[in-house]
């Protein structure tokens, strides 16, 4: 579409096993592509570094404390990640591709990178939409335009990982049926290199993608429950031990803050005192004319928001995410 030509970068493989991409930016430019100014602000630390968007996930070697394994005892362990061993379809970079807003994505990857930008940068998505089938195109890609990665990412990252794998598993029945098929098994993504998505090469990593597909497997589990709504059970901390040191304003290490613990904002939500005019949803974009969106996309995904929190997607038919919202609601009705 823009004739932008996929790189290729040199990645260590992991004791003898296939090179996936660790999920960290790297900063190569792109050569081509949309023109886009960089956002403002100071320049790259001296380690080359961007100081607009922190890596996701924690270095390759652990640093520092590392949390805890997530590993429950008794419980039977279903291990993914190497594209030679069962259960690959359950990474994003299984070939099978997804159906969003009427587009398709030729696999979950190329659907989870287009997130970081389809709100402020749809042309951005649009490329990395189109870069070929290959997952790794779409991840390398998506890392080279890391300045213009929506800015609350880290807090609406594991949402968004959500809605990917559960459009994936809805339009494959196959998948789903494979899902269901591991009964109360706990889902690990057995990467060395990534410790938020998966266990690391030390085991200590949070598995973010198998703990969501855990839930997903309990939403489709009970979907044809119209008297179950699914308990709220998200770890609402998106950052990861090692991410609190690439926590810096203006680069410099003397003025690291821990936010160790704080909530973050899973997507958008209106502040104490706002802009009346201001989109309800996105609470950016001017009301289209007596409208409380400012267009059909917001309108659209605020339909499918909890009529309570408005930030997490409805329970199948229900108003609302969650038992907590129902009663929350409910209390909040009753005179």
């Amino acid at each position: 579409m823009f004739g932008l030509a996929t790189p290729t970068t040199q990645r260590p493989s992991s004791g003898g096993r296939k090179g996936r991409p660790v999920t960290q930016f790297y900063s190569a430019s792109p050569s081509h592509g949309p023109s886009l100014k960089p956002p403002q602000g100071p320049a790259p630390g001296p380690a080359g570094g961007d100081p607009y968007y922190p890596p996701l996930t924690a270095p390759t070697t652990p640093v520092g404390v590392s949390a805890a394994p997530f590993h429950s005892g008794g419980r039977d362990r279903v291990l993914f990640y190497d594209k030679d061993k069962p259960f690959y379809e359950f990474t994003n970079f299984s070939p099978h591709d997804v159906v969003h807003d009427q587009k398709r994505y030729p696999t979950s990857e190329h659907l989870f990178q287009s997130f970081k930008f389809l709100d402020a940068h749809p042309e951005i998505a649009e490329v990395i939409r189109n870069c070929g089938e290959r997952p790794s195109a779409a991840f390398d890609l998506a890392h080279q335009y890391q300045s213009w990665v929506r800015s609350d990412w880290r807090q609406v990252n594991v949402e968004k990982m959500e809605a990917t794998i559960r459009l994936k598993f809805e339009q494959h029945a196959g998948l789903k049926a494979m899902l269901l098929g591991t009964g109360d098994a706990e889902l690990i993504e057995d990467s060395p290199k990534d410790y938020f998505w998966g266990i690391g090469a030390d085991g200590s990593g949070r598995n973010e993608l198998g703990k969501a597909l855990e839930r997903l497997r309990d939403e489709m589990r009970h979907e044809n429950d119209p008297g179950r709504l699914p308990n709220v059970s998200h770890n609402t901390n998106r950052f990861s031990l090692q991410d609190l040191t690439s926590l810096i304003s203006g680069g410099n290490p003397a003025q690291r803050t821990s936010i160790y613990g704080a909530p973050p904002v899973a997507a958008p939500r209106a502040p104490a005192s706002r802009d009346k005019s201001l989109c309800d949803f996105c609470h950016q974009k001017p009301k289209y004319q007596t409208h409380r969106y400012c267009g059909r996309t917001c309108a659209t995904e605020a339909a499918k928001k909890c009529e309570h929190c408005h930030t997490k997607p409805k329970y199948g038919n229900h108003p609302y995410c969650s038992k907590t919202c129902a009663a929350l609601a409910k209390k909040a009705a009753s005179p």
